[in-house]
């Protein structure tokens, strides 16, 4: 792929939905990433996130704001991380007193 199709500028906002591409410039992302040509390779490290702003996540919108120079963007592949957090099981709580 053309190297001017990679994505160099990343907003992601947690729980927004209906976000309209009009919406991502008044709205601050949750997070948001300047990518070099070292974090797109396969081999690179995951890119951490800011663990207290994705609690609760319900869904992530991901707007690829800029690339490298191209007329459109292009993303071979993006992997998430993540686990489920568990309930809290209230009936193994006991009464105190």
């Amino acid at each position: 792929a053309d190297p001017d199709m990679n994505p160099t500028s990343i907003k992601l906002y947690v729980n927004r939905e209906n976000l309209g591409f009009e919406d991502c410039n008044d709205i601050d992302p949750t997070q948001e990433f300047d990518l070099c040509a070292a974090d797109l390779k396969e081999s690179s490290d995951p890119i951490p996130l800011k663990f207290v702003k994705f609690q609760r996540v319900r869904s992530i919108t991901i707007f690829v704001e800029d690339n490298a120079g191209a007329d459109v963007t292009a993303l071979g592949m993006l992997q998430m991380f993540g686990k489920p957090v568990l309930g809290t099981n209230m009936s193994e709580f006991k009464n105190q007193g």
